[in-house]
């Protein structure tokens, strides 16, 4: 059965071009880096594209500090994931393992170089979604949740970073791991449910909608904007919509109020789609189709649901049930 990306061990790497690193030098600024520095922190905007020079880097767990697998980054490679794309928060902490040297490019002039240069978007967007699947598989995350397995808001945020294919780690209470978090984080395990995202920051807000808004999913980021395209509901349809309206050059905003792919989401494998001879799962295949979106600059914004909708001064006004509002042509 097919999955929601290539396998980060096993695909064959297709670095990018030397007529692409010089779009990224033309376009960023040399950084240099001591031994020991942190590039990148979880928690962090994922505001800047950093390829790699010269040097070395490592994944980093922000709890203990320590490396994180084998794996490590060198000349040729970019540091970034797929929260890239939506401006969202970085999941995770880099490291220099040696003194190095990147390119350091602003996420808007990436953007426009991979909109104008498809073969270098192909190379970016293959990657990010390996290494979001690589996550997934591995349960790697900066988000934990300690808490017991049969608390309700335990089970709604895991559902919800499970069904958006987020990379959550759940904590039993009474693990040694939940003491040593509840120590370096100041906070009792056995108290409540806590959520934590990076080393030491404990969310007071247990729920998805808290959780989307510190990843950067929803609408805050984006309230201020008028789009050409507001599309209600992010099922199969408004995810199509979401694609062709990107593909056109449109600036598209796609609302979900729980998670992206509406009810064939929820299908364990589907066989009748398509170009998927051997099936897939319905979030997986909602997935690819949300990452293509937002290749072509379509935001996503969840949880969020429309409670009214009104036109006055040639502009739509959609009303959120968070009292927020946007505007669309």
């Amino acid at each position: 059965m097919e999955s929601l990306a290539e396998n980060l061990s096993t695909m064959v790497r297709r670095p990018l071009t030397a007529a692409h690193v010089e779009l990224l030098r033309q376009a960023g600024r040399p950084v240099a880096v001591k031994a020991g520095d942190i590039i990148v922190r979880s928690g962090d905007a994922a505001d800047r594209f950093l390829f790699v020079e010269d040097g070395e880097f490592e994944l980093v767990d922000p709890v203990t500090q320590g490396r994180i697998g084998t794996n490590t980054l060198g000349p040729g490679q970019f540091i970034g994931e797929i929260a890239f794309l939506t401006g969202g928060a970085v999941m995770y902490t880099i490291r220099a393992v040696s003194d190095a040297r990147v390119t350091d490019t602003p996420r808007r002039d990436v953007l426009d170089l991979m909109a104008a240069t498809p073969e270098m978007s192909d190379i970016i967007v293959s990657v990010l979604a390996a290494r979001r699947r690589n996550m997934l598989d591995r349960g790697l995350s900066a988000l934990t949740v300690v808490g017991p397995a049969q608390d309700r808001r335990v089970r709604d945020v895991a559902a919800f970073a499970g069904r958006n294919r987020i990379p959550i780690r759940l904590v039993d209470p009474s693990s040694s791991d939940a003491a040593e978090l509840g120590e370096s984080c100041r906070f009792d395990p056995d108290t409540k449910p806590h959520v934590i995202f990076g080393a030491d920051e404990v969310l007071s807000d247990i729920t998805p909608a808290a959780i989307a808004a510190r990843l950067g999913l929803g609408l805050a980021a984006a309230e201020d904007r008028t789009y050409d395209l507001a599309i209600v509901g992010g099922g199969p349809a408004g995810i199509a919509a979401a694609v062709y309206a990107g593909a056109e050059g449109l600036c598209a905003l796609v609302i979900e109020d729980l998670a992206i792919g509406g009810q064939a989401g929820t299908s364990s494998r589907i066989e009748n789609y398509m170009g998927f001879p051997t099936g897939i799962s319905g979030a997986d295949l909602c997935w690819r189709g949300e990452i293509q979106a937002m290749k072509f600059g379509t935001r996503f914004a969840m949880p969020h649901r429309v409670t009214a909708l009104a036109r006055s001064d040639g502009v739509w006004r959609l009303t959120l049930d968070r009292k927020s509002e946007i505007t669309a042509r």
